[in-house]
């Protein structure tokens, strides 16, 4: 499979930068849950580009070791934990739905497997926010697109203004190579400078 290709299946073999991505992401989410799960009555997980949870060789997805940090993690996380997974493929968001039917999830986590696309659920989740003047809980939301759209820069500054928010953006520097050069010049004007 081409590293920069968009896959076109609900599922795909995993390939070694996704393995390496997947592997910092859980000792991030190691060292993260326990700091803020242990000061705060919620903290909020959320991947904006969730894809189905699983690769064809049977590898977890981020959802999934996402869940599965914060579910065998030592350190007693107590408070309410919000997964908030995006995809925007119905195939994808019904594997992975399956995928967490499937696991034995405790009483306080609260798992959210949304349709459609990240910048449109981020946006109306911090409009309404704004709106209350209210305080999103510590948040960590992983940013993993295919290539580089997206991803608009207000939103997630919008996001990062909020108290206690982080972000991991990944991006395949290929991806963005690729279409710098593009002939149509609507595609080179999207991608970011």
């Amino acid at each position: 499979m081409d590293s920069v290709a968009v896959p076109k299946d609900t599922i795909w073999p995993i390939e070694p930068h996704t393995s390496a991505k997947h592997q910092i992401l859980r000792k991030y989410l190691d060292a993260w849950l326990p700091i803020l799960g242990t000061y705060n009555k919620r903290i909020v997980y959320i991947d904006g580009f969730s894809g189905p949870g699983q690769y064809a060789g049977g590898e977890p997805g981020s959802p999934i070791i996402a869940l599965d940090a914060a579910r065998t993690h030592r350190a007693n996380l107590g408070g309410e934990l919000v997964f908030l997974f995006v995809e925007e493929r119905n195939d994808r968001v019904e594997h992975l739905n399956g995928l967490i039917a499937a696991i034995p999830l405790p009483g306080h986590f609260k798992v959210h497997v949304e349709e459609g696309t990240f910048a449109a659920h981020l946006t109306v989740l911090l409009d309404a926010l704004d709106q209350e003047r209210g305080q999103i809980a510590p948040t960590f939301a992983l940013i993993d697109p295919f290539g580089f759209a997206g991803i608009p820069y207000a939103l997630i500054k919008r996001l990062l203004a909020k108290d206690k928010c982080e972000v991991l953006i990944t991006f395949m520097v290929d991806s963005i190579n690729r279409w710098l050069t593009h002939p149509d010049e609507n595609i080179r004007v999207l991608a970011p400078e």
